[in-house]
């Protein structure tokens, strides 16, 4: 639960009494481009990165928001930010990734890596792999330039849909 002190448990109970307020408030929400700021408060908690910290570097911050804002952002993940990755516009090819993606695994991504090693290996008496860490990659993100990349995902599919008000 988030600072609001709602947990799942409770909403999932109460679905059919909340779902249809809680879709006006999505629903206005994606409309207006706005998220209630109360949605917005977090409480930030640090994870350990390696398995024995000894450094406040060792640890990635996690924010705890609102339930009632994780349904918000799982519903357009799934409508829209998956189906832009399936079909990316023209100009953008995302073949090669395999994180964040609902089908990227570190096993599908050996796959992908030894299929043509091996296929170069046929003719070659060596191949060399040259592999880089982007481990760190988010603590560096350009968060307009990454706002612009999704805006132009999601124009491609005309804008947000409206949420049902019926609880699934």
């Amino acid at each position: 639960m988030g600072l609001d002190g709602i947990p799942s448990w409770f909403l999932r109970l109460g679905a059919p009494i909340f779902a249809a307020p809680l879709a006006l408030l999505y629903n206005q929400s994606v409309t207006a481009g706005v998220v209630s700021s109360q949605w917005k408060a977090a409480v930030i908690k640090p994870v350990p990165k390696i398995n024995k910290p000894e450094m406040p570097r060792d640890y990635r911050p996690i924010s705890i928001t609102a339930v009632q804002l994780r349904l918000l952002e799982r519903h357009v993940v799934r409508s829209f930010i998956y189906p832009a990755l399936q079909q990316p516009p023209d100009g953008l090819f995302f073949g090669d990734q395999f994180g964040f993606r609902p089908t990227g695994c570190a096993t599908a991504a050996l796959i992908a890596l030894i299929h043509p090693v091996l296929t170069m290996l046929s003719s070659n008496a060596y191949v060399r792999v040259f592999a880089l860490d982007f481990s760190k990659a988010c603590d560096t993100v350009r968060h307009a330039r990454l706002i612009d990349k999704m805006t132009n995902l999601l124009s491609r599919f005309g804008g947000l849909v409206m949420l049902s008000s019926q609880p699934s």
